[in-house]
């Protein structure tokens, strides 16, 4: 009885460094955008 592996069923896309620097993207500019809201609220209270 051979026991074969079938489970190799990788997606073969070449580009994942894209979905990263995007997400990284998305995230860096999420921070930024939530930082300088809060940085001009404090600014208008100060």
């Amino acid at each position: 009885m051979e026991s074969t592996k079938v489970s190799h069923q990788k997606a073969e896309n070449h580009e994942p460094l894209k979905g990263t620097w995007i997400s990284c993207g998305v995230v860096g500019g999420v921070i930024l955008i939530t930082y300088l809201i809060v940085y001009g609220l404090y600014m208008v209270r100060v």
